[in-house]
């Protein structure tokens, strides 16, 4: 987020706002990722605006639909864990996947990138100190 606001609890911001959040973010990426590799990946013809448009729409798209499900499940399951961000990840990537030349190819993408979005979850979620791993 770009507060320090909290995401769970009576604080927290309603999913419209995480939504929305969620596409300026993936918007502000895709702009730095045109401007970082644009030249390189624009097609003979295409104008960098079209690249661009492209680009922060893939993103901000990817990163709305991710937001919303991990709210909405949030939500709906009153738990802040893992499988929420599993299932944005899933319904992210199934986004993400719409083109894929098969269902299987689609379903693959969007397991392993609910599977991604759950181990980043885990691996980088805050700790209290009873919470610290310890080797």
């Amino acid at each position: 987020m770009f507060s320090d606001a909290p995401t769970t609890g009576p604080y927290a911001p309603p999913c419209g706002s995480r939504c929305f959040e969620g596409v300026a973010r993936g918007s502000m990426i895709g702009a730095a990722w045109t401007f970082a590799y644009g030249a390189d990946e624009a097609p003979k013809g295409r104008a960098f605006g079209t690249t661009l448009a492209r680009n922060c729409f893939g993103f901000a798209s990817f990163l709305g639909v991710y937001s919303a499900v991990t709210c909405a499940a949030e939500k709906a399951r009153r738990r802040d864990d893992g499988l929420n961000n599993f299932l944005g990840g899933c319904a992210a990537g199934a986004f993400a996947a719409v083109e894929s030349p098969t269902v299987r190819a689609a379903l693959g993408t969007s397991l392993a990138t609910g599977m991604v979005c759950a181990l980043f979850y885990m691996a980088f979620k805050p700790r209290t100190r009873e919470e610290n791993w310890s080797l």
